[in-house]
């Protein structure tokens, strides 16, 4: 059995919130760890991403059956909050009596957590779809430690095409700005910048990342 028959169907929804409409997405994915993924974009930005990791891959139609109910109700949870008027969050733990198809969810993004085992002393920075970081702070410093690409970043992100999808979406891949030292990882929903400050000269750290992009 291919591995595509194994793959649940995913959930997308268009939620109103006043004169505010969001794109909420659940899905499944089975690299580079399987997980379920609810994400909620407004105008192509990430606000939220809920990610519940799970202890193996599906490897049945009866466990894809179940999945796809987890996958739904996971889904409905997060946009009845939205509806209400909270802040997503992750989907409460099962109750006791209840299996537990997954542990409890990591919150650092599986990008970041990826990006981190790759060997040599570095920095992670995260943007949206349109170049903006995600904390003032955060783009201050990196204007700091590199002017002329922040001058730029804009026209660097560029580099990645816009594609058709549920807000902006962009051709994921990876870029490098300088070599053994710094590049732009687009995930197609968002951007990092990979910054190596103590570089292994024995790792294609290019092929590093588009090996962790290709397994999102």
């Amino acid at each position: 059995m291919a591995m595509a028959d194994l793959i649940p169907t995913g959930r997308t929804s268009l939620v109103k919130r006043g004169d505010m409409a969001l794109q909420v997405q659940t899905e499944y994915a089975h690299r580079p760890v399987p997980r379920i993924t609810t994400t909620v974009q407004k105008s192509g930005q990430v606000l939220h991403k809920i990610e519940r990791s799970l202890e193996q891959p599906i490897a049945s139609i009866e466990e894809k059956d179940r999945m796809e109910t987890t996958i739904r109700k996971q889904h409905a949870e997060i946009v009845a909050i939205i509806k209400r008027g909270g802040q997503p969050v992750a989907p409460p733990k099962p109750k006791p009596s209840e299996p537990k198809p997954y542990p409890e969810p990591d919150q650092v993004p599986i990008t970041i957590k990826w990006l981190s085992q790759i060997p040599g002393q570095h920095r992670i920075f995260r943007l949206d779809n349109e170049g903006n970081f995600l904390d003032a702070s955060i783009s201050n410093e990196f204007a700091r430690m590199f002017k002329a690409v922040f001058k730029n970043l804009h026209e660097l992100i560029s580099v990645f095409a816009t594609v058709p999808g549920i807000g902006l979406m962009r051709e994921p891949g990876v870029y490098e700005v300088e070599r053994n030292a710094l590049y732009l990882v687009s995930t197609g929903t968002e951007f990092y910048i990979l910054c190596i400050q103590r570089a292994d000269y024995s790792i294609n750290y290019e092929k590093e990342i588009c090996a962790i992009i290709a397994g999102l």
